[in-house]
């Protein structure tokens, strides 16, 4: 490799601070403008990365069903084409039954609890009469009043940001379509996942030029790719289990709306810390409008479901924790919740993690390596004559 003949320079260390120093105020004074070519930059590319996130959701699936149903089958090719198949028709099917079987009841309990919230207000107060809560009803007389005329509150509004409603409907239109065009992108990508595996690794290898270290290289993007992939799986498994249960519990004691609250339930449940106090707060009020002793029973559940999910459920199913504090954790969610939302909430656990990985078996083993190098250097300086 030919040396740079400034490095040896005096002023070569300098001059190279100066310049990442200009460039460095340049990105902040032009931040707009990079912002906004980023931001056009995704807008062609997002259809490619969706399609490669749902690639990535599925082929855990596909690697399931090729080293354990399929085997047998000699041929590579073949197994992967049939792992992909199958793998594509479960997740199908999967989709369809949830959206077919939940989506209707979903929309009837909305419409129900819509159309009958002046029925459960007037419940909900007697209720609270009876319990000798006249002070609290006559503290609440401005909320029952508002609720009243809900529908007239959601009419001016709809009335009054009709543009930006279209507007927030054509882009939730074009995010679904983008999705749609993932997930026939997703199909290619898992038909030549070989092949893009063989072409990153020759990459790799061209740009460090070293096999030991392309090696380490490749060892750490296995434990990253397994920290991520156990961590979304074993999170939605999770999530449906706590929403399945949830919903057998309010069957069994006849309670309404389950499984409008059971995918609340489930689906919040997928966001850590935070996410199972969000759930219980909605299913408690839309269950305290119908009937609040089921409310006060469905948070006491919730708080037994809970624990029993973060003492037995997940550490059974994950098997050993990442081993990060507590404190790291929770400053990631609010950290990646300001930043990204929802997404950065959810992926701050295996996000943290990762760098906890990375300093742990990267950089500390590369310092330990490197001072353990230098005191046998010193050792043998020490013996020499």
């Amino acid at each position: 490799m030919k040396k740079n003949p400034f490095s040896e320079k005096k002023w070569y260390p300098m001059a190279v601070a100066i310049c990442i120093g200009i460039l460095f105020y340049y990105i902040l004074d032009h931040l707009g403008t990079i912002w906004t070519i980023i931001g056009s930059i995704g807008y062609f590319i997002y259809p490619i990365a969706a399609g490669a996130i749902i690639a990535y959701l599925i082929n855990p699936l596909m690697r399931l069903l090729e080293s354990r149903v399929f085997r047998k089958i000699k041929k590579q090719n073949i197994r992967g084409i049939v792992s992909l198949v199958l793998a594509l028709l479960i997740v199908i099917g999967f989709l369809t039954f949830i959206i077919g079987t939940l989506v209707p009841q979903l929309y009837d309990s909305i419409i129900t609890l819509y159309g009958n919230k002046d029925e459960y207000i007037d419940a909900l107060s007697d209720w609270i009469g009876r319990m000798g809560g006249d002070k609290v009803l006559k503290n609440f007389e401005g909320f029952f009043s508002a609720s009243r005329n809900l529908i007239e509150y959601a009419s001016k509004y709809i009335s009054e940001n009709i543009e930006k409603l279209a507007a927030g409907a054509a882009a939730l239109g074009g995010h679904i379509g983008s999705w749609l065009i993932g997930f026939i992108f997703s199909i290619y990508f898992l038909a030549e996942k070989e092949k893009i595996a063989q072409w990153s690794v020759r990459l790799l290898k061209s740009i460090q030029k070293n096999p030991e270290k392309t090696e380490h290289t490749l060892v750490h993007i296995r434990k990253i790719d397994s920290i991520i992939t156990k961590y979304l799986m074993f999170s939605i498994i999770d999530g449906i289990i706590i929403g399945i249960i949830n919903a057998i519990f309010m069957s069994v004691f006849g309670m309404e709306y389950t499984g409008l609250v059971s995918v609340i339930v489930g689906v919040t449940n997928l966001i850590p810390t935070f996410g199972p106090i969000i759930g219980a707060v909605i299913g408690a009020v839309i269950l305290l409008l119908t009937n609040p002793m089921h409310a006060l029973y469905f948070l006491i559940f919730t708080l037994v479901l809970q624990t029993f999910d973060g003492y037995i459920l997940k550490p059974k199913m994950f098997g050993e924790t990442f081993g990060i504090s507590g404190l790291w954790i929770l400053i990631a969610i609010i950290v990646g919740g300001r930043i990204f939302g929802i997404l950065g909430i959810v992926l701050a656990i295996p996000c943290v993690a990762i760098g906890d990985y990375l300093i742990r078996n990267v950089y500390l083993a590369a310092h330990n390596h490197k001072a353990t190098g230098n005191t046998q250097k010193d050792e043998k300086d020490e013996t020499m004559p």
